[in-house]
């Protein structure tokens, strides 16, 4: 399952921030955490909490590393049928995710920001299922009023699946993030994506993807107590492809819930509901396609100091279908070590 990456690095303005919207520092304990929000593929790194760099700290660097077991590795397309010569295979993978952020401008009001990430990993057995992943971002910040955030960004992937390219894209869209004091911020994010899909030895019609993609969300987080942040969002998107098969809208909605635990511990749980139904006829059933899925993910972080974290993470997924090539389930169980720089 590959999800398109985006990756949202607040700057070191004492916030919490990510596309839920932005928390005070103040409301904060002494781990005055941020949201890096990044999900590289297979939802292999959610959106997770680690503490702030000093404010004049301009360039940011975080490195995992881990191993993670796979009860389905070959789902490495979100939506695209399993292929019939490949059955249901689990396998073990090293990974390693490296991001970064540069502040090349920063003002009271308003900065400018260059993130880049890099996904890789190597299978114990399915060589030709491992990724790579290239992704750049450029994003401004706009401080509109005090409780008005306007942020614009603009990102760049390039994907590899074994040694071949499986799909580059770009992505862009502003986001308005509210904040209404006592705890309560509201964001609303709009995306429009363009995605050129390369066919590939074990997806042999993954071209037919090739196409763009508008979506809308809006996430609203609840500041609940000083150690425990809840996140409730809704989104919609319309695909429009080269093959009437991967036309189709969805509508997704999603809660996220995080609490600060003593000893330094982190625990985030994620889950999301999302329902498409696509355009075009599919001979075997006579009629559209019509599928239903839901995620979960739990992660539980021990930090030793400001630099260095171990966490287990756990993902459960299935998806619904009328259309049995897409009827899948998957889990996903790991430790990852992470440094920050």
């Amino acid at each position: 399952m590959l999800c398109f990456v985006v990756l949202f690095i607040a700057a070191s303005t004492g916030v919490m921030a990510d596309e839920g919207g932005v928390t005070p520092a103040a409301a904060q304990p002494k781990f005055n955490p941020w949201y890096l929000s990044a999900h590289p593929f297979g939802l292999l790194s959610m959106a997770e909490l680690i503490k702030l760099p000093p404010p004049e700290k301009r360039m940011f660097w975080k490195v995992t590393t881990g191993y993670q077991y796979d009860t389905n590795a070959i789902l490495n397309a979100i939506g695209a049928p399993v292929p019939p010569t490949v059955a249901k295979m689990n396998d073990g993978r090293k990974m390693i995710n490296i991001i970064g952020s540069y502040i090349p401008y920063r003002a009271p009001d308003h900065d400018y920001t260059l993130n880049y990430a890099f996904f890789n990993s190597n299978h114990d057995e399915l060589d030709d299922f491992n990724l790579t992943q290239n992704m750049v971002e450029f994003a401004g910040r706009w401080n509109l009023t005090k409780r008005r955030t306007l942020r614009y960004s603009t990102v760049y992937q390039h994907l590899l699946l074994g040694k071949k390219i499986f799909d580059e894209a770009l992505m862009t869209g502003p986001s308005l993030v509210y904040s209404s004091g006592h705890g309560h911020t509201t964001s609303i994010d709009l995306r429009y994506r363009k995605t050129d899909y390369s066919n590939v030895s074990i997806f042999a019609t993954n071209s037919n993807r090739t196409g763009h993609n508008w979506s809308g969300a809006v996430t609203h987080s609840i500041q609940v107590t000083p150690k425990r942040l809840v996140r409730v969002g809704y989104s919609y998107d319309v695909d429009h492809a080269r093959a009437t098969t991967w036309d189709g809208a969805g509508h997704k909605i999603s809660y996220e819930t995080s609490y600060i635990l003593p000893n330094d511990m982190l625990l985030n749980c994620y889950s999301e509901y999302y329902r498409k139904d696509y355009d075009g006829l599919y001979m075997s059933i006579g009629g559209q396609r019509h599928d239903s899925s839901y995620t979960s993910i739990t992660t539980l972080t021990k930090y030793f100091n400001d630099k260095y974290g171990v966490s287990l993470r756990t993902l459960w997924s299935r998806n619904w279908s009328n259309v049995a090539a897409f009827d899948m389930s998957r889990s996903i169980h790991g430790i990852l070590i992470d440094t920050r720089f």
